[in-house]
Formats: C-alpha cells, sequence, structure tokens
C-alpha cells in the first residue's frame, strides 16, 4: 500500500510526522511525504521514507497575490498526488486537508486525518483562517476513511461534533527520542550538578506560563531556571524584559534550541520540568503537550498545569505536581516541592515504570492497528489491466482545483474500480464514490480518468463499524507567509517546533 502523507512545513520542524512515517515504512508500507518546503535536492530519504518538495517556484510569491501564491501550494500538493497515485492520502493538520480531500477524490485514494490539535478551538490571528478551518473539516472529516489525534478528550470532541460512527484513533505524542549521553546543559549555564536546575523546554510564547514561572524565580533563590527552545517571534523580547524588570537575570537563561539527538541528553540534568500551559481555549484544556512525554523519557519529574488530560496522565502514573493555572502561590509550591523530592526513590521508580509504558515502540501500534484496518478493507481488482508502472518525472503537473460537491442527484464514480471508495462515517448519502482503474498498489495512467459515468440515482451507503477516526498537537497551523522564507524560523535542530503548542 502506497502512502503520501501532506505536510505545510518541514519534517525537521515536526518529530510526530517523522515518527509515524517512519513507523509505517518500517511496517513495509510505501510512504512518500509531500513537504511545503525544500528537500536537498528535490527528494531524499529519512528513516525508511522518501521526501519530496512540494514548494511552487520562488517567483510565484514575488508575482502572486497571497491568495492566488495559496492556490499554487494547493495545486502543487494536488498535482503530485496525480503523479503519485497513492492508496491512501494522509494529512496531517488542518492546513493540508483542503490538498488531501480534493487528490484522494481525483486519485480513488482514501484520506486519513491527523490532526495534530482541536483546531477549530485555537485562537488563530485571521478570522478568515478561523472560518476556513471550521468549514474544511466539517465537509472532509465525516468523509475520512480514518481520522487520527493525540488525546482522548480532543477524540471525543471530534466524535461528537462530526457525528463520527467510532472515536477517532489517539495516537499521542511520545517520543521516540532516546538519552545519547551528550548534554552539557549544565555546562551551558555554568552550574555543577549541585545546583536545582527547572527546565522549560520548548519555545517560550504565550500562554505557556513562562511570565508566572519567571516571577516565581523570585521566591526561589537557590534555583536556577533555563528557557531550552527559540522565543516564538517577538516574545523573547518581552520575556527578557520581565526577567530584567524582577531583577532575576542572573538566574534564568534563554537557551536556543538543540539538535534534536542531543534534546533528552540536555534534559535529564534537569531536577525539574514544566508544561503550564494556560486555560486560554479548548485546545489547551485537552492537549497532551509533547514535552510531558519527553520529561518522563528523561526521567525528570514534572510541575504541570492541572488540565483535564495532563493532570489526568501526571496522577495516574504519579509523574510529579499539577497546579491551577493562574495561581501563583501554588506554582511557587509546587516547584518547591518538586525540587525537594526530585530524588525520591520511590518517585525515580515510578518515572522508569512510565518511561516503558509511555514509549514510542507500544504507542505506535495504535497507528499501525488503523492502517491494518484500512489495508484489509482494500478491494481486489476487477476487470481491469494493470498500468504500465513509469518513473516519477522530476516535477509534478500542477492540477487545478476541482468541485469538492456533485449534484444532489448524482454518485460520481470511475469504473472499473479496485479500491474500496472513502465512505462517509454513519453512511452519510452525500458521500461521493471514486473509483480509479488498476490494481492495488498500482499506479495508474492520466487517461484513466477519461472513463466517467453519472449515476442518476443515489443510494445510501453503509459506515464500516469499526472505522478508525481523528487528532490534536500544533498551536497555530497556517500556510507560510510569503513574505518570509518557507524553511521555518528556527535551525534544524529546534527542540520542539514552534507550531507545536504544547
Amino acid at each position: 500500500m502506497h502512502i503520501v502523507m501532506l505536510l505545510h512545513k518541514s519534517v525537521e520542524f515536526d518529530s510526530r510526522v517523522r515518527r509515524e512515517a517512519s513507523a509505517l515504512a518500517a511496517a513495509g508500507y510505501r510512504v512518500t511525504l509531500l513537504e511545503l518546503a525544500p528537500v536537498p535536492g528535490g527528494t531524499a530519504m529519512l528513516d525508511g521514507f522518501t521526501r519530496r518538495s512540494c514548494q511552487p517556484p520562488r517567483w510565484l510569491a514575488r508575482r502572486l497575490p497571497f491568495n492566488l501564491y495559496r492556490i499554487a501550494f494547493l495545486a502543487w500538493f494536488v498535482g503530485w498526488q496525480l503523479h503519485l497515485r497513492p492508496d491512501v492520502v494522509h494529512a496531517h493538520d488542518a492546513a493540508m486537508l483542503l490538498p488531501g480531500i480534493v487528490g484522494a477524490q481525483l486519485t480513488g485514494a482514501r484520506l486519513v486525518y491527523d490532526s495534530h490539535e482541536l483546531a477549530t478551538s485555537v485562537p488563530y490571528r485571521e478570522r478568515a483562517w478561523t472560518w476556513f478551518v471550521a468549514s474544511i473539516e466539517r465537509l472532509a472529516v465525516p468523509r475520512c476513511a480514518g481520522v487520527i489525534t493525540v488525546s482522548d478528550g480532543i477524540a471525543e470532541r471530534l466524535r461528537v461534533r462530526y457525528r463520527l460512527s467510532s472515536t477517532p484513533a489517539v495516537v499521542r505524542n511520545v517520543t521516540a527520542l532516546r538519552t545519547n549521553g551528550r548534554g552539557r546543559l549544565r555546562e551551558r549555564l555554568g552550574i555543577d550538578r549541585h545546583t536545582p536546575l527547572i527546565l522549560h523546554q520548548g519555545a517560550p510564547a504565550p500562554d505557556r506560563g513562562c511570565e508566572a514561572l519567571v516571577a516565581a524565580m523570585q521566591e526561589l533563590p537557590q534555583a536556577r531556571l533555563a528557557f531550552l527552545g527559540d522565543p516564538e517571534p517577538g516574545y523573547g523580547v518581552k520575556l527578557r524584559g520581565l526577567i530584567k524588570d524582577l531583577g532575576v537575570q542572573e538566574r534564568v537563561s534563554l537557551l536556543g534550541s538543540v539538535p534534536l539527538e542531543d534534546l533528552l541528553a540536555h534534559t535529564s540534568e534537569a531536577d525539574v520540568g514544566v508544561t503550564l500551559l494556560q486555560d486560554t481555549c479548548e485546545n489547551h484544556r485537552l492537549a497532551l503537550p509533547n514535552k510531558l512525554f519527553e520529561y518522563v523519557a528523561a526521567g525528570v519529574p514534572v510541575v504541570a498545569s492541572a488540565l483535564p488530560e495532563t493532570q489526568r496522565l501526571v496522577q495516574q502514573h504519579g509523574l510529579g505536581w499539577c497546579v491551577t493555572p493562574g495561581d501563583q502561590a501554588g506554582l511557587v509550591r509546587a516547584l518547591g516541592d518538586a525540587l525537594s523530592a526530585c530524588r525520591d526513590p520511590g518517585l525515580r521508580a515510578r518515572l522508569t515504570e512510565a518511561a516503558q509504558e509511555l514509549s514510542w515502540s507500544r504507542e505506535q501500534q495504535r497507528l499501525l492497528g488503523l492502517y491494518a484496518k484500512l489495508d484489509r478493507r482494500a478491494a481486489p481488482a476487477v476487470d481491469a489491466a494493470p498500468s504500465a508502472r513509469r518513473t516519477p518525472a522530476a516535477a509534478p503537473v500542477p492540477a487545478a482545483t476541482p468541485a469538492l460537491h456533485a449534484p444532489a442527484t448524482a454518485r460520481v464514480k470511475l469504473v472499473p474500480g479496485d479500491h474500496e471508495p472513502m465512505r462517509a462515517q454513519d453512511g452519510n448519502p452525500r458521500q461521493l464514490f471514486i473509483r480509479a482503474t488498476g490494481p492495488a498498489g498500482e499506479r495508474r495512467s492520466e487517461r484513466d480518468g477519461a472513463h466517467l459515468q453519472l449515476v442518476t440515482e443515489r443510494g445510501p451507503q453503509r459506515g464500516h463499524a469499526d472505522q478508525a477516526g481523528v487528532g490534536v498537537g500544533s498551536r497555530h497551523t497556517r500556510l507560510p507567509d510569503r513574505d518570509r522564507p518557507l524553511v521555518g524560523e528556527h535551525p534544524a535542530g529546534l527542540a520542539e517546533g514552534r507550531p507545536d503548542a504544547c
């Protein structure tokens, strides 16, 4: 089975996508990742999967208005899907849902939506983007063959909101990183191993409790605080100003990102790790931050916001302390307790046990289970001779954006068919049936789209009882700004990718 993943940035900045793509490749699936970012040579191999750049020519950014430039992104993503003819299109986040559903409809592939966050509950900067996210999810999610998300709370919200026949699959942001022994966190700070050290891993940004954390250092004179990760644009200046105003600049440090392979070695040198998302939106309330799993993998106890999903995980495994967002006295008390008990043998034993349970080798089984179901549903070839295989061209031919709706009295079907069509969850009768010729896994020719039949009657369709569903994780999903470089604001060794809200 050929899986094409769609990503609105570079995989270098998204450890979740890299984990999933490599896990599927290791399981024997053919995986191609289309990235909206430059890839060396246009195509490269990474961890067993193929990376392809889906970035339109830069001259388009200079000549086209921004909205038309977005259409160019859509055209390039759809063009590559038409060229590759996948069996499954795996769209990462809301920004990739539109090219995902268009490409899936045109190629007869099944669509999987991997929601890294509760996209409709993120405070976006543009109202138009908020409307777009809500509209495209309403259109696409019920028509997906599978939906994935990052927490049980978000999965349940998606099931209810889109009336899915089953709860979406939950693949949490459990890290696959290992400690490599090259940590130099204390060396960079100029402190010895006896100095109490508090770590905020990941990009400092608004609504993550960074300012409350700095203020708490006034009450913890023996401790040091380190922020490990490049701040969000503009926020670093504000945070440094607060540090200076509170007179704690000698004990609070803002450190840049480190190479991903060195991250856990740095993290393991801390006495306590913090994750302090504020209760500003439903996405935060239901999130399970990446850093929480990375603290566990590094054997570091945590102080976390008492938000439903995070608190449940911390209390279930005895990982540390939870504090109500906005409770400054409670935060100071929790940090003091954590520093006093960080070397407690019982706490250390619980962290070791949790690290074994919250491992990627176990978590990836949820992803592989979803794809095993999709693989079993693949229909056999019918009355079709396989098309000749062709070597992929160096660049895709952009495809025009097709209409996403058929008339109410018709179903569209490409015949003869070999793939099970995408089905509306819960038997949605508006679902379009599209079949593509050729045996499963074979690349089809462009001529296959010529035999279009309109069936004048529309019958209800039967949903699958075991159909998998939706998922959460990044902070603010948007297409790159035409006036900014497409390869993020941070280096490839990002400690925690910027779009990740948690």
